[in-house]
């Protein structure tokens, strides 16, 4: 049997949360929710889906799969999450619905939502005679778990959701001013360095590690500047940074 995309999905669960390739709807609602001073919920996802800003993609291993245009290929099975078309409205707005914890249910008999794959291929999912649902079942459409999202989606929908509250903390004086505040931390530790490092080496103490918390308090108390705007920006930092390892 032939099979549509590799094992990727799978894979990724496995992987750092900086590696994956694909995210649940749950984890990327969690993640979006560290990043932000207000929770998140699925909720937001789901107006981002409306407003076909965010793709989403069905996962159910092992499910089979036809091909709409192609009715004389033989089926395929699905084994990496294949993107759900939005185009189809009222598919696209039940698939909505799941997201904001609604089940889907089929409009008419075997009403399954439309996929394609990688080679713009159009996809639906279909079972043999003896494991069929019944007409109206919501095994024909995805459930809430089956929803998953790309990672590199979500890095962009990232600047999408922040821009608003950085527009602000990114003033290009105030990021002069940080600027500025490291310069003279870095010359001061560097005057530092060799008196310190004399003392650990002989008292055999390690250097105590620092973390953005910490270098946010002392940015703040150089600055004056409030610990949350500073924190944005060394936040935004770190995941520029990050998107670019």
């Amino acid at each position: 049997m032939a099979t549509a995309g590799g094992n990727g999905a799978e894979k990724s669960t496995n992987k750092p949360f900086h590696m994956r390739r694909w995210l649940s709807v749950q984890q990327a609602v969690d993640h979006l929710s560290a990043l932000s001073e207000d929770p998140l919920t699925s909720d937001d996802l789901a107006r981002l889906a409306e407003d076909h800003t965010l793709d989403l993609y069905w996962y159910r291993p092992g499910q089979q799969l036809s091909y709409i245009d192609r009715p004389g290929k033989p089926k395929t099975e699905l084994t990496e999450p294949l993107r759900l078309c939005p185009q189809y409205s009222s598919d696209w707005r039940a698939i909505v619905g799941v997201l904001r914890q609604r089940p889907a249910l089929p409009a008419e008999e075997n009403d399954t939502p439309t996929m394609q794959d990688s080679k713009g291929n159009r996809l639906q999912i279909t079972f043999d005679f003896s494991r069929r649902p019944e007409p109206f079942s919501s095994r024909w459409y995805p459930n809430y778990a089956e929803l998953v999202v790309r990672r590199r989606d979500l890095d962009r929908l990232e600047s999408h959701l922040f821009s608003a509250d950085d527009e602000a903390a990114l003033e290009p004086q105030l990021l002069l001013d940080v600027i500025w505040e490291l310069e003279q931390m870095a010359m001061e530790t560097g005057e530092k360095t060799g008196q310190e490092q004399q003392q650990h080496d002989l008292k055999g103490k390690p250097d105590t590690p620092h973390n953005l918390d910490w270098l946010t308090h002392q940015l703040s108390d150089r600055t004056k500047l409030d610990p949350s705007l500073l924190g944005k920006i060394l936040h935004a930092a770190e995941r520029q940074h990050a998107t670019h390892l």
